[in-house]
């Protein structure tokens, strides 16, 4: 699978600490030191020219998402006084770049058409760039299921920052409240054979007015 940058901006050479795609749930900065991994718990940041007290890699984190994770890359590189790793671990001092890693796994992105990858790859990088770790397994559920379920992520995610906002003791009223809003819209509003009218929470596609016809159900 190609590269997919994670972080728009200078080239390496100005950011080191750019991400650059290595396979799903893995990314590497611009200057080789580290890589952030996904985990079960998050995101980790692995500092490959360093080692903890044992000797084993040096990891940071957890971190709620990429974003999180990417933006401690500096402090990590600047505060960092832990044992380097051993001449034999690391590459070689003389300034060549360290070895490309193996290709990754074949996925199921790699069946697709060449057209379809490009899209798909670009979905994935931009709901990594609003910092959504599964991202890949939401767009193979968006594609395979019925149910459109990156639009229903981001909702889910904006909703939850509202929440995230405010003050720990007026979180519980208001995530209720939230809950309740999300039942009303999602439960149809179906216009009987009276006067009213109903309503639907409906995807729209890039770029487009009209719905594809794949509903928002955000009941849990």
């Amino acid at each position: 699978m190609a590269r997919t940058k994670a972080a728009s901006g200078a080239d390496g050479a100005s950011d080191p600490d750019r991400l650059e795609r290595q396979q799903a749930g893995t990314y590497r900065t611009a200057d080789g030191r580290f890589e952030v991994r996904e985990a079960d718990a998050g995101w980790f940041v692995v500092d490959t020219d360093r080692t903890n007290e044992f000797g084993q890699e040096l990891i940071h984190g957890p971190y709620g998402t990429l974003k999180a994770a990417r933006n401690t890359l500096s402090e990590h590189r600047s505060a960092s006084n832990a044992p380097k790793r051993p001449a034999a671990k690391r590459a070689s001092s003389s300034g060549k770049r360290r070895a490309p890693p193996p290709p990754p796994p074949r996925t199921w992105i790699d069946d697709l058409d060449p057209a379809e990858k490009r899209e798909v790859r670009r979905l994935i990088a931009a709901l990594e760039a609003t910092g959504v770790g599964d991202a890949e397994a939401v767009v193979r559920r968006d594609r395979d299921g019925l149910l459109p379920a990156v639009a229903t992520r981001l909702i889910e995610d904006r909703l939850a920052a509202l929440l995230a906002d405010l003050a720990p003791k007026e979180r519980d009223a208001a995530r209720d409240l939230v809950r309740r809003t999300a039942e009303i819209l999602s439960s149809g509003g179906a216009p009987g054979r009276g006067p009213l009218p109903g309503w639907a929470l409906v995807e729209l596609a890039p770029g487009s007015s009209e719905p594809p016809n794949r509903r928002v159900d955000l009941r849990s």
